[in-house]
This record gives structure tokens, sequence and C-alpha cells, in this order.
């Protein structure tokens, strides 16, 4: 495949991945409210912490999915060789998979008894936390056995083959959720769901694997432990770092739901949903073009690895910056509409929030393509030590400020370890002088998109008044914002570095040259 056709085949998974993470957020929009109602606050609350224990125990395969993943990126060819390394790394996968997903299972069961005590549940809650808990361990386990062969649809470049079901199937299980709710199941609903989704999944994932990879075999025969260890040896690290990463953004619940309060997590929760959607939605582009960037650093030379990291973190930096102003300008006046004003935490969470979005982007950034050079002991042991200082900061910090203080400890960790260290990695590893890194992908962006977002913050909190407080104004106004910004970032920042993956029947209206005519820059 050539590098264009890689390219634009790891964009247009990005992009149909993308549409899919918008409208499951309109889903997620729309269907909140409603469990909101089903459920009190606290038990609310306590259903974000279970969804926090699926993220900590889908965690624990080691780092083998993105391993096989990387693997099977370069093991993309036709002939003989190629199509026999496949069988060999997917059923290495497999079983290894399912090792891990038993001990998850094991793991998850011995500590489900200790969850009410240690969010200090009222006794209606504590009831079914422990069989949900144990419930949904044995879920995950099974869930990271799937992982040895469905990953091989994102390495070969066929994301929106799966990712399509996976869609459907999701916003069915949250219009599922709703009505078990309603239906008065209470916090088992959740767990139903999951049963339903993974069952789902696997059926769809073995269909398409019948379809799709008809030579495809998964044997025991075939389990090969020198490739497992070679993939394991890459694999655990990007283990540590998902642990370091679940902890750095996502044990803000945990904390507060343990040094504060489970109500204070679903206020927490909804004020940060929009940001924590826009990260997911950022990161999903580094994670559609892992295997294209794979190839590129690992096949190509320095030049070329130099040449797509300034086109991506440009591309990350802009439309975080974007989101960041966006969100600060918008949010509150949107959860005012959505859910009301005591689910808003305030501006000044809002703005940690976002600040927390924009510096893990850039970092994560940097990160990426470090893992797809194969470089990555030093940025996980640096992410540990993150974990490790956001966790004693946020702690300590939270006794004394509160909700805040969780959200400083964040930030300040971050400086302290990754921020800093993952371009002196970049520098030495990719030849990415710090310099460039800072004026050309940061700075620029960043100081040029923030005078735009300063005036579009100022416009909309004066209009946001009582007469224009519905919906048809919060939208109209949105619209606007969202335009303009997208707009002035797309012509200044991103339209010659991305224009080359634009159809030509969209050139004109995006303000590019002919698909035939160079492209400067």
């Amino acid at each position: 495949m050539s590098s264009i056709s890689r390219s634009r085949s790891a964009f247009w998974g990005t992009i149909s991945s993308q549409v899919f993470t918008i409208i499951t957020m309109l889903v997620a929009i729309i269907s909140t409210p409603l469990m909101v109602r089903f459920l009190d606050k606290e038990a609310y609350g306590l259903s974000i912490i279970f969804f926090q224990i699926i993220n900590y125990l889908s965690l624990f395969d080691f780092g083998l999915s993105t391993a096989v993943n990387r693997s099977l990126a370069l093991h993309r060819g036709d002939d003989e060789y190629n199509r026999g390394m496949v069988n060999r790394i997917v059923s290495t996968g497999v079983f290894t998979g399912a090792f891990f997903g038993l001990l998850v299972t094991i793991s998850g069961s011995i500590f489900a008894p200790f969850v009410p005590e240690l969010f200090n549940l009222r006794p209606d809650l504590a009831a079914p936390t422990v069989p949900i808990v144990i419930t949904l361990s044995l879920l995950v386990g099974g869930q990271l056995a799937q992982r040895g062969f469905a990953g091989i649809f994102y390495a070969h470049h066929r994301q929106p083959l799966v990712g399509t079901p996976y869609f459907i199937i999701g916003n069915v299980g949250t219009g599922l959720t709703i009505l078990l709710l309603s239906r008065g199941v209470g916090l088992w609903a959740f767990a139903y769901v999951n049963a339903f989704q993974f069952l789902a999944n696997l059926l769809v994932q073995v269909w398409l694997l019948r379809r799709y990879y008809p030579d495809l075999r998964v044997k025991l025969s075939l389990y090969d432990q020198v490739l497992m260890k070679s993939m394991m040896s890459y694999g655990i690290f990007m283990f540590l770092h998902g642990i370091a990463t679940q902890i750095i953004l996502f044990t803000d619940r945990l904390v507060i739901g343990k040094v504060l309060s489970l109500s204070l997590v679903t206020i927490f929760s909804i004020t940060v949903r929009i940001p924590e959607v826009g990260m997911t939605l950022l990161s999903s582009i580094t994670g559609n073009a892992l295997p294209a960037v794979a190839e590129i650093v690992v096949h190509e030379g320095p030049e070329s690895a130099k040449k797509h990291f300034k086109r991506m973190m440009i591309l990350m930096v802009s439309l975080s910056m974007m989101a960041f102003w966006l969100m600060l300008s918008l949010d509150q006046w949107f959860i005012n509409l959505w859910v009301g004003d005591d689910f808003f935490a305030g501006n000044y969470i809002l703005l940690l929030a976002l600040v927390i979005m924009v510096q893990q982007t850039i970092t994560r950034t940097g990160s990426f393509f470090l893992d797809a050079k194969g470089v990555v002991s030093g940025s996980s042991v640096v992410a540990l030590v993150e974990a490790g200082l956001n966790l004693a900061i946020s702690i300590t910090l939270g006794k004394i400020f509160g909700m805040s203080g969780i959200l400083w400890g964040t930030i300040i960790a971050a400086l302290l370890t990754s921020f800093w260290y993952t371009p002196f990695l970049l520098q030495k590893h990719l030849g990415i002088p710090i310099q460039e890194f800072v004026f050309e992908s940061l700075l620029k962006p960043v100081v040029g998109i923030s005078v735009l977002g300063a005036a579009v913050y100022w416009l909309v909190n004066w209009l946001h008044r009582p007469a224009l407080s519905g919906w048809i104004p919060f939208l109209l106004v949105a619209a606007c914002a969202g335009s303009l910004m997208a707009a002035v970032v797309w012509i200044v920042y991103l339209r010659h570095s991305m224009g080359q993956y634009v159809p030509a029947r969209l050139r004109r209206y995006l303000l590019l040259p002919p698909i035939s005519a160079p492209i400067v820059g």
C-alpha cells in the first residue's frame, strides 16, 4: 500500500470513528437525564464507579491487544509468509488473552467484596454491588480473549468494517439500559447490558472474520511462545502506560467518591462529560492512525517520520485548542439546559478539566509516535511516576481544596514529568528538535487560536442571558461559534497539511487547488 493510500485509509477510518463518537455523544446527551431520573445522584455516581472498574480490569491484558495490532500492521502482505504470520499472531493473541481473562475474572471476584466498604455505600446500594462487580469481571475476562483477533480490522485499515456494528450495538445497549432502569431493574441494568454487548460483539466479530478472512485459523498448535514473549516485551510497557493513563485521567472519580462523596462524582462527571468526549475524539485520531504510523516510523526514514509527526501534532494541537475555547464558552449553558444548574460544578472546575484535556492531548500525541517506533520503556516508566505523583498530590490537595485540588494534582503531576520528558524522548529517538516542537507545533496554534477563542468566549457570554436561554438560541450560537472557529483553524493551520486527503469534489469548497495541482506547504 502506498504512503498516500495508507494515510488516506487511516484518515477516513478516523473520520468514520469520529462520526460514530459524535452520534454516540448525542445519544448520551439524550440518555443521561433519563438515567439520572431513574437513579438518584448517589446511585448514578456508583454506576460511574462501575465503569471505572471495568476500565481498570480491561487494561489487564498487559498490553497484548496493542502488541497484536502493531504486529499485524507489519504483516499485511498477501504472500504465504505474511498469511502464516497473521495466523500465528492471532492464535498466540487469542490464547494469551484467554489466560489473562481468567486472571482478571479471579482478581475482580476477589476485589468485589471490598467495594461497599471502600465507598461507604448505603445498604440498598451495597447489596447488589458485590455480585454486579463479579459479573462485570467475568465479562471483561471474556472480552480479553476476543482481543487476539478483534484488532486485525484496525491493523489492516478496516476500521469502519468493525466500527459500524460496534457503534450500533453500543447505542442499542444505551436504549436497553434506559428501558431496564425504567422497569425498576436498578444497577443490575448496567451488568445485563454489558452481557448483551459482549455476546453481540462476539457474534459480529466471528461473522466478519469468516467473511473477510476465510483463511484465518486459530489453533493451539499455532501458538508461538517466542512470538508471545516478543510481543509482550513491547506490550508490557504499553500496559504500564495504560495503567498510568487510567490513573492520570480517570481516577479523579474514584478519589472524589472516596474523599468527598458519590453525589459529587455525579456532578463532576456531568461537568467534565463534554471535555472527555473531546479527548475521546482526539485520541481516536491517533488510535486509528497507529498501523499507518507504525509502518512509517519502522520502514521509512527519519525525515518521513518527522514530517508526519509535525503534521499530526499541528492537527491535534489545533483541534484541542478549538475544543478548549468552544467548550469553555458553551458548556455551562449546555448543562443548564441539559440536566439543570445543580449538576454544574462551576467554571473553575471546567477550566481545569479543559487544561488537562489539552495537556494530555499534546503529551499523548508525542507518546503515540514513540509507541509506534517501539520506544516504550522510558515513556512508560515516566507515566507510572506521573501516576504516583498524581494520586499523592490529588488526594492531598483534594482533602484541602475539594474537587479543584484533585484536578490540580493531575496538572501538577504532568508538568513535573511527561510534559517535558516526552519532547526530550522525541528529540532523542526521532530527531525532532525541542525548539521546533515547542514553537512550530505548540505555540503558534495555541496563541493564534486563543486570540480568536477569547473573542468567541466573550461573545457567547454576552449572548447567554435569560431572554436567550432556550435550546434554539443555544444551538444557533453554538453552530455559529463552531463554524467560525473551524473555518479559521482550517484556513490558517490545517488546509495545507491535511488538504491532500480531501476528495476532489470537495476541494474547491474548502479553498484547495484541484487534485492535479501541487499542494504548497
